[in-house]
């Protein structure tokens, strides 16, 4: 389906209340240092709620940008820029761009058979733009159809945190616009105290791009399926494997056997990289609401001839469990800056490999992105888009909080076969309708 997002404005918001001069620089964490410079992307979808008029859609975008601006004032390294990938300055001259678009179709036809190349239309930037190093760290794009309905484009820099940054941010939010007072949700900034910023250049592997051409597809595992999966995967070495293991195991299988037969060999080995959210996993554990990239990840490798699903889970597991044990204890114990320094080299040489296929897991599973309201219930749809880096699996919770939807990226040779991969479709639906 051919539809044109046509951007009517494009403005600064900028924080309802000014900085206090003290608060004009913020400190990086040499953490969110090693971050990459690129954009996370987050769509939210909200039917038309009773009738449309034109005095409902300027309502609505009223709300957003005020809104916005007051969330600004507590979240306002978000409105400043990095500087030479150690600090944020931030004055009352520079703010986050919010665009507001319409678009010639209704809602309903995007949310039948969600298309992910053209879900880009609703994000105010590439997720790989260049601009999330250097330009605004925060966009935001109200996309409104012809039938009155929403979507919410967000896009965040990860230089100014990570997924729990974003929902933090949202939560917050949505909170504001409805007028609903919670300590909670106000964001603490506490990484740059406890992981100071380095004073030399900091190489960040760089994102595998246009080697090969990518395609990006969407399957959902409902509820009933992740149990009957669970069931499967399950050993008496990992009698209870969580759903997040349990699907991605099964993707990490489907994708190495495609990669394999493309290649024409029984045996390559295949690595998976997870990344982990260290909030609750350091001592003492930080709040949820910490702003900033508090990531690190493990990395599984499977080298056997026969795949079995067993067999992943139980290396998910393990490497989880060795990551929470001695690399999470590493960044607390005066060797923090270099243990990260170690994992982006062996994440850099990893990606110069060609002898070995090498996946990346990233799973936002848990957040309470569902219930963003801002005034006209919750979303409908939570998403994300198509992406242009290879080996790419993000992970969401369906609606119900009970399903996931596995947004896989790999090379248009290698989805051509795990389209058709049987195993896979017998636990997940490709693409479905969202009613």
């Amino acid at each position: 389906m051919a539809n044109k997002v046509e951007i009517v404005s494009r403005e600064v918001v900028k924080p309802s209340c000014p900085t206090s001069q003290d608060l004009s620089i913020y400190k990086l964490s040499f953490l969110d240092q090693f971050a990459p410079a690129a954009y996370m992307p987050l769509l939210l979808f909200y039917p038309v709620d009773g009738d449309y008029n034109d005095s409902k859609v300027e309502n609505k975008s009223q709300v957003l940008k005020t809104t916005l601006s007051e969330t600004l004032s507590l979240f306002y390294p978000f409105a400043g820029r990095v500087k030479d990938n150690s600090i944020i300055e931030y004055n009352n001259d520079i703010g986050i761009e919010y665009l507001e678009a319409q678009v010639d179709c209704h809602l309903s036809q995007i949310l039948k058979k969600p298309d992910p190349d053209l879900l880009k239309q609703f994000l105010p930037v590439e997720v790989e733009s260049s601009r999330a190093g250097v330009g605004p760290l925060l966009l935001v794009q109200a996309s409104f159809f012809e039938c009155g309905g929403l979507a919410i484009g967000i896009s965040v820099s990860h230089k100014i945190g990570d997924a729990s940054t974003v929902n933090t941010f949202i939560k917050a939010w949505s909170a504001i616009a409805l007028r609903l007072e919670d300590e909670a949700m106000k964001p603490q900034y506490v990484l740059s105290s406890l992981y100071p910023p380095v004073n030399f250049p900091i190489k960040v592997p760089p994102m595998e791009l246009g080697k090969s051409k990518t395609a990006t597809r969407r399957y959902v595992f409902n509820s009933s399926n992740i149990i009957e999966l669970r069931s499967i995967v399950a050993s008496a070495a990992l009698q209870q494997p969580t759903r997040v293991e349990a699907v991605l195991a099964l993707i990490w299988k489907c994708a190495t056997t495609a990669s394999r037969i493309n290649l024409g060999c029984s045996t390559r080995p295949s690595l998976m990289s997870q990344m982990v959210n260290i909030r609750k996993r350091v001592i003492p554990p930080l709040p949820n609401n910490s702003v900033g990239n508090l990531l690190g990840n493990f990395i599984a490798q499977e080298e056997e001839n026969e795949i079995e699903l067993q067999s992943l889970v139980v290396k998910l597991r393990k490497g989880l469990e060795d990551y929470s044990n001695f690399e999470v204890k590493k960044l607390q114990e005066g060797d923090a800056f270099v243990s990260i320094s170690e994992a982006f080299k062996k994440i850099d040489d990893l990606l110069k490999n060609c002898e070995k296929d090498f996946y990346n897991c990233t799973s936002w599973c848990r957040f309470s992105f569902y219930h963003a309201d801002f005034g006209w219930g919750r979303p409908k749809w939570v998403s994300i888009s198509s992406l242009r880096i290879k080996n790419t699996i993000i992970l969401m919770d369906t609606r119900d909080s009970n399903g996931i939807e596995a947004w896989l990226t790999l090379s248009e040779e290698d989805m051509a076969l795990v389209e058709k991969n049987e195993e896979l479709l017998a636990f997940a639906t490709l693409n479905p309708s969202i009613y």
